[in-house]
């Protein structure tokens, strides 16, 4: 009702034409400007127009160079108007434009602002026919105004598309982005402008600049020799030689450059992209895909050698992944959880029990898991009691008083029963000698196996005796050597302990699977458990979680910070309300496909994040925010769980021992490998190195 009231107070005044305040918007394009039709020239007629009609001019908006085809939020001063429109009390009632082009040549541009306008009480006059939108008669003929002026955009369209195609055929420049490692040769010249390399050939004589072909080049001998982009990136860095942007190269940016189709293969294909507006057989709308060849950067030879280094080993299949407790964690059905998930999706558990052990057999519906939240809090409980001296101390004591019992003088009792062995062993050989003296001089007939008989029967008693204390001597030595390993035991948990805080904290994934493995660790969650999802991981997260940062609040003074540095957006979005929506999707964890649609569709949000992210302005946005207000990434708290494991510090050790082995094959210069090696070829105490 409060609309239709202002809209019939601003008709009535609009009848009278009396006391309307009146600005005017004017928009000429690049094409126009060149044609001599320049902003002054359309102010002279706007402003006359309204002096006629006794309004009162209060102020003009303009946009100078900015295309019809543009929305309202993508042209600065319209923007502006449409800002102080909605401003209370409002400070114009009449926007006055030239024509109905000003307004804008495609229907997406066009009508929006006008009926935004219409609804605020704002009406549009158009100084070509004297016209506006007050009447229904007005209206309509502004909607063929609209039609006509799209239609003349399209065959603008064409006839400049057809002009880039024919000079795309010939080879010249077709305008756009240059290619990196080339620069337009005679540029200005009309049918002569083309692409030559960006280096001193093309150069003034005399000329000592780092030229991008340069780069190139460099790089490229710098890769074939070192085999490494992040090392190419530094040297070149180190040489002076910077990206276009002023920039220092790094790994992504350098290999992209060097591996650029363009610059392998010598040629530009205008209109081969998948950004090409195409018809419904896949070809494009406005002519044909054309190879434009440039001059080589590279001889054959170079490209090939280049190719030959930057082969690749084939790649691992996708359960190369490496889950640390995988068949380790307890499910709610009583199976066990294996790594799943294959490749690019995040990795996660899936319960043993989801497939039927035959056709037919039951399955449970146990949950996917999040792996990252319960291996981390696994190997955080695992280097916490490792590395914890106190606890393992307290475990040695225990191990120490229930093995060993009280303490025992093993040297003596073994001596003692020595005795008694030798004692015992030559009471049989004396009993044997004089049993068989009483044989012979008694029993002349008794034959020799019976003799033997009687012999073994007489000191039978005795020799059993003497195993008996053979038997005793033995247990004492293995009392004893058990006593000696509980002694050792403190020291080889100390020693874990000193090697667990020097290896834990930076073990590979494949390290900590193969000690989750010694240790016989099982895992129960208990509580909410960490559900997996479908999809890939979050890049964006990863972004800021790379480089610890925290998440900015885009406040108004923050955007005006960012908005001069936008460097690509669409027509149909305003780049803040995208940028407040990537960054809520990040500082919410919410999945692309559930961001709420006042920020826009899913698919345009990750479109603007993946081109603002390529084109740098993501980075340089970020760091012009980092004083302002920001909220934390958003982590998900750890799991709770119950970590039972068996701990063997000597197989430990062993295995330390084994890591140790190939150190010692790069062993700083001025050191040798202990002598005190271990059965496993390493020394078990943590002094791996002698001077």
């Amino acid at each position: 009702m409060q609309k239709n009231l202002t809209s019939a107070i601003t008709t009535a005044r609009w009848a009278a034409s009396n006391g309307l305040r009146a600005v005017d918007y004017l928009r000429v394009s690049t094409e126009e400007q060149v044609k001599g039709y320049g902003i002054a020239y359309t102010g002279k007629r706007t402003k006359k127009h309204i002096a006629n009609k006794q309004w009162d001019h209060v102020g003009t908006y303009a946009d100078e160079g900015y295309s019809g085809s543009l929305e309202a939020h993508e042209r600065p001063d319209l923007n502006r108007l449409m800002q102080d429109a909605r401003q209370v009390p409002r400070p114009f009632d009449v926007v006055c434009v030239p024509e109905e082009r000003a307004i804008g040549r495609a229907g997406r541009a066009f009508w929006p602002w006008v009926w935004e306008l219409e609804d605020l009480g704002v009406f549009v006059a158009i100084v070509k026919g004297d016209y506006d939108n007050t009447t229904a008669e007005g209206r309509s003929r502004m909607r063929k105004a609209a039609d006509r002026a799209e239609d003349e955009r399209e065959t603008i369209r064409e006839r400049t598309q057809g002009g880039i195609q024919e000079k795309a055929e010939e080879g010249g420049y077709i305008g756009g982005k240059v290619p990196f490692g080339y620069r337009v040769i005679d540029k200005g010249i009309k049918g002569e402008s083309r692409l030559g390399i960006d280096d001193c050939a093309n150069c003034q004589p005399g000329c000592t600049l780092k030229h991008e072909a340069d780069f190139l080049r460099v790089g490229r001998a710098y890769f074939v020799e070192l085999r490494d982009w992040s090392e190419v990136a530094m040297r070149c860095n180190s040489d002076g030689y910077r990206k276009r942007n002023g920039e220092p190269w790094g790994y992504h940016s350098a290999r992209q450059q060097i591996l650029s189709d363009i610059i392998l293969e010598a040629r530009q294909v205008f209109r081969g992209s998948r950004y090409v507006q195409r018809d419904s057989d896949g070809n494009p709308v406005y002519g044909e895909a054309v190879v434009i060849k440039l001059d080589p950067i590279f001889t054959p030879e170079e490209v090939a050698e280049l190719r030959q280094a930057n082969k690749k080993p084939p790649r691992k299949s996708p359960t190369s992944r490496t889950y640390t407790l995988s068949g380790r964690i307890v499910s709610p059905c009583g199976k066990r959880y294996v790594g799943g998930g294959k490749g690019r999706r995040e990795k996660q558990y899936r319960c043993q029990g989801r497939i039927a052990a035959y056709p037919g057999a039951p399955t449970c519906d146990c949950g996917y898991l999040r792996a990252e939240p319960i291996e981390a809090e696994a190997w955080r409980k695992v280097k916490k009691l490792l590395g914890n001296l106190d606890q393992l101390r307290a475990m040695a004591d225990d191990w120490v008083g229930v093995r060993s019992g009280s303490r025992i003088n093993f040297t003596e009792r073994i001596a003692e029963l020595d005795k008694q062995i030798a004692a015992q062993k030559k009471a049989v050989n004396v009993t044997i000698s004089m049993t068989a003296k009483q044989i012979a001089t008694e029993d002349e007939d008794l034959s020799e196996e019976e003799a033997e008989r009687r012999v073994a029967e007489v000191v039978a008693p005795l020799q059993q005796e003497l195993s008996k204390l053979q038997k005793d001597r033995s247990d004492i030595i293995s009392w004893q050597e058990e006593s000696d390993a509980a002694g050792d035991r403190i020291t080889q948990l100390v020693n874990l302990a000193e090697m667990a805080n020097r290896r834990l904290h930076n073990m590979p994934l494949e390290k900590q699977y193969e000690l989750m493995a010694m240790i016989e660790s099982e895992v129960t969650i208990i509580g909410e458990t960490p559900q997996g999802r479908k999809g890939q991981p979050c890049a964006l997260a990863a972004w800021f979680s790379e480089r610890e940062l925290e998440i900015p609040l885009l406040s108004d003074v923050a955007w005006q910070k960012v908005a001069p540095l936008v460097d690509w957006q669409s027509r149909n979005l305003d780049p803040r309300t995208v940028l407040t929506g990537i960054l809520y999707k990040v500082r919410t964890d919410t999945p692309w496909k559930n961001i709420p649609s006042m920020f826009g569709s899913p698919a345009t949000l990750q479109t603007y994040w993946t081109r603002w992210r390529r084109s740098g302005f993501w980075e340089r946005a970020m760091e012009a925010l980092a004083d302002e207000n920001s909220t934390p990434l958003p982590t998900p708290s750890p799991p709770t769980i119950k970590l039972r494991c068996l701990i063997e510090p000597e197989a430990l050790l062993e295995s330390e021992g084994r890591s140790g082995e190939s150190a010692a094959r790069d062993s700083p210069a001025g050191h040798r490998p202990c002598p005190r090696r271990s059965r496993s070829g390493w020394c078990p105490t943590p002094r791996c190195w002698r001077s």
